[in-house]
């Protein structure tokens, strides 16, 4: 019965100190306090764009280029069977046209676009504090919301909602 009663005590013991130690110890981030992001450049510039945004990345991927459409629009390009308009990030975010892009970005949701843009650069996991909304002002980029900001970058962050959205209107009006 002593036997039984000292390991009680030792086990209640190591819980008791587990217990202190919790404390001390870092909290672990849960998934779902982090946010995953693309790292991409367009021209110079960094930005970001968010992960469970996107249906894909691809490279070396042809675009057919389509006659009489609106400097955004590069030309269509096939992804798993369905025909897809291409547009131009570096043209949307307000930069002169040009460049080499040999990257593509499906963009998941309804409307099914690509967007081309000059660098893959990798995939961050942030903390989603370290994710602030862009202050609105003179300085505002287009289809930029949100800025990432960690110890090691600043980078801001694509918004692409606002870029669907005018791409639907652009579509509503006879155009791709």
């Amino acid at each position: 019965m002593s036997e039984n009663l000292t390991g009680v005590i030792e086990r209640s013991t190591e819980l008791r100190r587990a217990f202190d130690r919790s404390f001390t110890e870092t909290p672990v981030m849960r998934a779902t306090e982090l946010d995953d992001l693309l790292d991409i450049r367009v021209g110079l510039d960094p930005y970001a764009i968010h992960l469970d945004q996107v249906t894909g990345v691809f490279a070396d991927k042809p675009v057919t280029p389509l006659p009489g459409s609106f400097p955004e629009l590069l030309g269509i390009a096939g992804f798993r069977g369905a025909i897809v308009p291409v547009y131009d990030l570096r043209t949307l975010l307000g930069y002169a046209r040009g460049g080499s892009q040999r990257w593509l970005i499906l963009i998941a949701g309804q409307t099914r676009i690509a967007l081309a843009f000059d660098q893959f650069e990798g995939h961050t996991r942030v903390a989603r504090t370290a994710i602030v909304e862009e202050s609105r002002g003179a300085t505002q980029r287009h289809h930029v919301r949100e800025i990432v900001r960690t110890a090691g970058f600043t980078r801001p962050i694509v918004h692409l909602p606002s870029i669907l959205e005018m791409t639907r209107k652009r579509a509503g009006q006879g155009n791709l």
